[in-house]
């Protein structure tokens, strides 16, 4: 028998593994995890991005490791239809046959076994209203879950309802609800979300802080006191009215009463129609506004530090943008819901980014070119390497379109195909009509 030296065998060895090595596949990085926060009621120029650095400089020290869209528009200015376009892609959808639960990103995700997970304080959003929230394997709708444990929202009343005297508005149920609805209480549930996710996961999140009625916290923004305008109404869902909107066929000036008459076209309630309000009335609500989005900032500022502090986000995309914008007096307005007729700047120009983990090595990119809360699903596909063509060829120009090519030169290595959702024939029931009225009367957005 032949016999080798050990240089020999040694040689040999190293041509086996070589050959092991050649052959093997390469090892494949973990599919991210995804989570996406809406924060409501932002409108663009709240923000840093907008020019004001001082407003939300934790989202801003994001843009390191970002994509960050100057141009991001919703594509309506009410909750649930720019909720729908977001989770589905679809710029047009609620309520029609394409409103089902098999359809979003919710469904498409838990498809390529991602856990999926959502948390919501804000009372439109819930499976009923808006049906692609049922897809999601856990669904935290916290109004909900404090009706089931009334007693330990009750003993936070006290505290609440003094916050909300020390700015003068009311403790009715919409505006202790709005208080206690904050980021304080939501973003640990989404923690404890993110913790008991088996990964990879899809994650979904809204929070309500920018919504009125505008109660900031007094450590950032003490109450004005004296320097309240006169007449100020800090409540603007029940203030009182000037009597013409009521009557506007009894003004006798032409013009302002076409004027009066095509805003009445436009809102649920006399309410949201700001002729009547002064620009220091108009200041002050803007002001503390302003002052729950900064409240909201070191908030995600944190969530985040947390979750970085437990390996939670190594392999995690955070998409972070709003469902629509807010007027303060623009075109005579006042808050959201014009039937997307008012003044377009300051009710859809939204802020979006695009956080990536470490792994992904992404810095700062801007993208000036317009683009639309419809179009985070289809970018949100080819980030999971799902192709969605399907979608795009059954909806066609409805559907949005994927961001990735605007900052990444690489395509998609699809692994997985889109499913074309049937059409189920839906209308809305008398059950989702009836759940949608009473959360937009809570709202104070019916009369």
């Amino acid at each position: 028998m032949m016999s080798l030296s050990k240089s020999a065998l040694l040689s040999a060895a190293a041509s086996l593994l070589f050959t092991a090595l050649a052959f093997a596949e390469p090892p494949r990085a973990p599919k991210p995890n995804v989570l996406v926060i809406v924060l409501d009621t932002l409108r663009f120029d709240a923000t840093s991005f907008g020019g004001r650095s001082e407003q939300t400089p934790f989202l801003a020290s994001l843009a390191s490791r970002s994509v960050v869209f100057t141009h991001a528009y919703s594509t309506h200015d009410f909750t649930p239809p720019s909720h729908f376009s977001l989770l589905t892609g679809l710029r047009n959808g609620l309520d029609t046959v394409d409103d089902h639960p098999q359809i979003g990103i919710a469904w498409e995700a838990k498809r390529l076994g991602y856990d999926t997970f959502g948390t919501a304080a804000n009372v439109l959003l819930n499976p009923i209203i808006i049906a692609p929230l049922a897809a999601f394997d856990r669904y935290h709708e916290l109004s909900a879950a404090v009706k089931s444990n009334a007693a330990a929202a009750f003993g936070a009343y006290a505290e609440i309802d003094m916050r909300l005297a020390s700015f003068g508005l009311r403790a009715t149920p919409h505006n202790r609800a709005s208080v206690y609805y904050s980021a304080v209480r939501v973003l640990p549930d989404v923690a404890a979300q993110i913790r008991e996710s088996k990964t990879p996961y899809l994650g979904f999140v809204n929070l309500t802080d920018p919504h009125e009625p505008w109660v900031p916290n007094p450590a950032l923004y003490p109450p004005e006191k004296e320097v309240v305008p006169p007449a100020f109404q800090p409540d603007i869902i029940t203030r009182s009215f000037n009597p013409e909107f009521a009557h506007p066929e009894t003004i006798t000036d032409a013009a302002r009463r076409i004027r009066v008459q095509d805003k009445l076209r436009l809102v649920t309630s006399p309410r949201l129609i700001a002729l009547d309000l002064t620009p220091a009335q108009l200041a002050t609500y803007r002001a503390r506004y302003d002052a729950e989005v900064r409240g909201l900032d070191l908030r995600l500022k944190e969530f985040f530090t947390q979750l970085a502090n437990e390996n939670l986000l190594d392999d995690t995309i955070v998409i972070i943008t709003s469902d629509h914008g807010e007027s303060f007096g623009e075109e005579d307005l006042i808050t959201h819901n014009f039937k997307d007729r008012g003044d377009y700047e300051s009710t859809h120009h939204v802020p979006m980014l695009i956080v990536f983990p470490p792994r992904y090595r992404v810095t700062t990119r801007v993208v000036n070119e317009k683009v639309s809360i419809a179009d985070i699903p289809p970018t949100i596909y080819d980030l999971l390497s799902l192709d969605w063509s399907p979608l795009r060829k059954k909806y066609g120009a409805r559907f949005g379109r994927s961001l990735l090519p605007l900052f990444m030169s690489d395509k998609p290595q699809y692994t997985a195909v889109a499913t074309v959702p049937k059409t189920l024939g839906k209308v809305p029931t008398s059950a989702e009509e009836e759940e949608r009225r009473k959360a937009l009367k809570a709202l104070g957005y019916l009369q």
